[in-house]
């Protein structure tokens, strides 16, 4: 087979096709508005028929930058990440940028190798969704300049911007929710016990249901992270979990998130129980709010004009433009969107334990 049917299709061979100088025709790709129209067209036109693709990483060395934004996360299966990470590119695409994912499924060490490739990458700025603290690899991107944002995140540890919920006043929310409907037994499915956010909500559950003189003994916890040994939960683990819930000692489930939560509704109605009726449920990130397929569920999240992608593009933006300026910190007000999951305690059915 020719060699040069693997060829990639170059500069110089637009150039020689169209008669336009090497030069000329590279300020028409980036449409110099100093070119006649017609020339630019007539140029384009003849990148298309010969299927010419733009080399970024060329680009780039001659420019020092790739309009290309890294987006790093290990929980993609997780669509409240997902709808996070869609939103942040369809609004940087409006700004010029383009966004490349490195994704993985919680792989050990996968997020410090996906921040060096970014570097490598030579991108205009990182949005990193982290999932363990990863503080070295954080600290290696800002010795490099380049712009970083975490997302539903913070690492006190290392300057850098961030966009998060108020997890204890989410946390605070829903435990004074169901106070106020008379619950004073629950059950509690925790997040990994390394996540911030996990530890910020149960803190602020913990501070609401304190303030109402319930003893810590009232709340039971799920440890999850013994049934769950790896990242990819067998059925027989499955199993084990779905087991802790029972026997039913509660009238109300707080999830750490909505995933969990639609575990917790499919595991209880199986075995009969209602919900509202005789157990509530409560939890966070609301993902029917882009999922409307999904059955009701009360939940909390931000509730703000800018959402989480909209303020992380923002701050994003700010940082690639003035790179010297301070370090934001975004931390969005949350309210919960009640969906009727949750109602008044069930007497009789509290009596019957």
């Amino acid at each position: 087979m020719n060699s040069q049917q693997h060829k990639r299709i170059t500069l110089k061979d637009i150039s020689e096709q169209c008669g336009y100088s090497v030069n000329t025709v590279s300020r028409a790709l980036r449409d110099d508005p100093r070119l006649p129209e017609a020339t630019i067209s007539r140029i384009k036109q003849v990148a298309d028929e010969l299927g010419y693709m733009k080399n970024v990483i060329a680009s780039s060395m001659r420019s020092g930058h790739t309009n290309l934004i890294a987006v790093i996360v290990d929980d993609i299966q997780n669509p409240h990440y997902s709808d996070i990470i869609s939103q942040i590119s369809i609004k940087l695409r409006k700004y010029g940028y383009h966004t490349l994912i490195l994704a993985s499924y919680i792989e050990k060490n996968y997020a410090d190798y996906s921040l060096s490739l970014a570097l490598s990458y030579n991108v205009s700025g990182i949005v990193f969704f982290p999932r363990n603290y990863n503080k070295n690899a954080i600290n290696l991107i800002n010795q490099n300049n380049i712009p970083l944002i975490l997302i539903d995140r913070e690492i006190p540890e290392c300057q850098t911007d961030f966009v998060r919920c108020d997890d204890y006043q989410g946390g605070y929310l829903a435990g004074k929710h169901l106070l106020e409907l008379g619950h004073r037994r629950f059950l509690y499915l925790p997040g990994p016990k390394y996540n911030l956010s996990q530890t910020r909500r149960y803190a602020g559950i913990m501070d609401a249901l304190s303030e109402a003189n319930v003893p810590v003994s009232n709340v039971r916890q799920i440890d999850y992270h013994t049934v769950f040994g790896s990242p990819v939960p067998s059925t027989s683990s499955y199993k084990s979990y779905e087991e802790l819930f029972f026997p039913v000692d509660y009238t109300a489930v707080i999830g750490f998130n909505d995933l969990q939560s639609y575990s917790a509704m499919e595991i209880l109605k199986e075995r009969g129980y209602r919900i509202p009726e005789d157990i509530s449920l409560i939890s966070f990130d609301h993902l029917r709010k882009t999922h409307t397929y999904l059955p009701p569920l009360t939940s909390v999240a931000d509730n703000t004009d800018k959402s989480i992608a909209d303020t992380a593009v923002s701050i994003l933006l700010n940082k690639i433009k003035n790179l010297d300026s301070k370090f934001t910190g975004a931390v969005l007000p949350v309210t919960i969107f009640d969906e009727h999951t949750t109602g008044p305690v069930n007497k009789a059915f509290e009596a019957s334990f």
